[in-house]
């Protein structure tokens, strides 16, 4: 498939779907559904400075952005996490919780249209 998005790259999705609209569809609305509980989560934790809530989260929503070929923000997440655990880089936590929300808001929207002109 030819379908370009902001940050996304569902080359990976596509090949483990085996050619299934379905379940590429089923994948999205998971990846999409799971989104408040990232975007909220990750705000809430940054803002009470629950840091080792923080990097739990942030490990947990890392396979859900890998498997939509978010790569980069997946990396960006495994930063949240180490340095959580490490209790370094506090600094940046603000803007890679910032950018993890601004980017998968956007992909959420572009997915939604994808997932419709597929089904």
């Amino acid at each position: 498939m030819s379908t370009k998005f902001t940050f996304a790259d569902l080359a990976y999705l596509e090949s483990m779907s085996m050619g299934s609209n379905e379940l590429i569809i089923e994948m999205i609305q998971i990846f999409i559904d799971q989104l408040p509980e990232f975007t909220e989560g990750l705000a809430d934790h940054l803002k009470s400075k629950d840091y080792k809530a923080l990097g739990a989260l942030a490990h947990k929503a890392k396979s859900s952005v890998a498997v939509m070929g978010m790569n980069s923000l997946a990396d960006d997440l495994k930063t949240l996490e180490i340095n959580t655990k490490a209790g370094t880089g506090a600094d940046q936590y603000p803007t890679l919780v910032n950018r993890f929300i601004e980017q998968v808001t956007l992909t959420a929207a572009e997915l939604t249209t994808y997932s419709k002109s597929i089904s």
